[in-house]
């Protein structure tokens, strides 16, 4: 049997004294400290995902209401691991999803007892138990390259496992930024060029668990048909990294946007999302807890 090999993909900086409590790191509240991820070759996370989503748009005095909700369990395996990067498989194991939209007949569909895909979530078809992409991470936490097995995989972002982290120490209270340029189509066939970036914060740090805060800030100004188009990116959340275990263990996110006069003067949508998982497998995680 091969050895299992393990590999720090950023190694704590000399420059900070580290004292051990049991199997757990700890620092002073105000000192700095180095945040870092260690992966294992053929280490498998297991994700519980919750995700629900309400879009509410009124055009011309119509309303139209769509909501979704979804349960599902999708895994992460590393791969390989070298000296600067890691790959990862990504899969979904199980989903539960329904739906509901104004004037038409709600949806429901559980990958483990039903045979047929409803024509809602028929992009699911051939999608669930298969490996859909191989994604290379770098040791900042960069995705730096995907490559999809399945078509549904293109075309669609995975919630990430990791975030880029600082190059150096960091104390409570500090940020770093990630640029996420975005692209919109302005209906003539051109394409506007968004400058926007998430912005980070160190919230808190004990017992080698850090939580860190979120926030997407859209810096190029927008007319609120061009903001209409990508509302599901105003998003803002948490994320709980475990230095011990050298990966993310939980993350939480939520949109909650209303745009009005994207079309008409009056016309307007209203999106809310709110998103969370968790890996940490106990069962009193609300998140990792059985279904009803």
């Amino acid at each position: 049997m091969n050895k299992i090999k393990n590999y720090t993909l950023l190694i704590i900086s000399t420059a900070i004294v580290l004292s051990l409590c049991g199997k757990t790191t700890c620092f002073a509240e105000d000192e700095a400290v180095l945040l870092f991820y260690k992966f294992k070759e053929g280490e498998i996370l297991k994700w519980n995902v919750l995700q629900s989503q309400k879009i509410i748009t009124s055009i011309q005095g119509k309303t139209v209401k769509v909501e979704t909700s979804s349960r599902s369990v999708k895994l992460w395996k590393t791969i390989k691991v070298n000296k600067e990067e890691a790959v990862f498989e990504y899969s979904v194991d199980n989903v539960v999803m329904s739906q509901s939209q104004t004037d038409k007949d709600p949806a429901h569909y559980d990958s483990k007892k039903d045979k047929e895909i409803p024509m809602y979530f028929s992009n699911l078809e051939g999608m669930i138990g298969v490996p859909l992409a191989n994604l290379t991470i770098t040791a900042s936490g960069e995705t730096k390259k995907k490559v999809a097995l399945r078509n549904y995989a293109a075309a669609n972002q995975e919630h990430r496992i990791t975030i880029p982290l600082p190059k150096n120490p960091v104390k409570v209270g500090e940020t770093w930024f990630e640029a996420m340029p975005l692209e919109i189509s302005q209906g003539d066939g051109t394409i506007k060029k968004v400058n926007a970036r998430q912005k980070f914060t160190l919230d808190s740090y004990k017992t080698g668990v850090a939580k860190i805060n979120f926030v997407t800030q859209i810096l190029t100004p927008l007319s609120p048909r061009e903001e209409s188009q990508i509302l599901d990116k105003y998003t803002s959340g948490n994320l709980v990294l475990d230095l011990d275990a050298g990966h993310l263990i939980s993350q939480k996110s939520k949109v909650n946007k209303q745009v009005v006069g994207f079309q008409g003067a009056s016309d307007n949508v209203h999106h809310e999302t709110e998103f969370r998982e968790c890996c940490c497998g106990m069962k009193s995680c609300d998140i990792c807890s059985p279904a009803p």
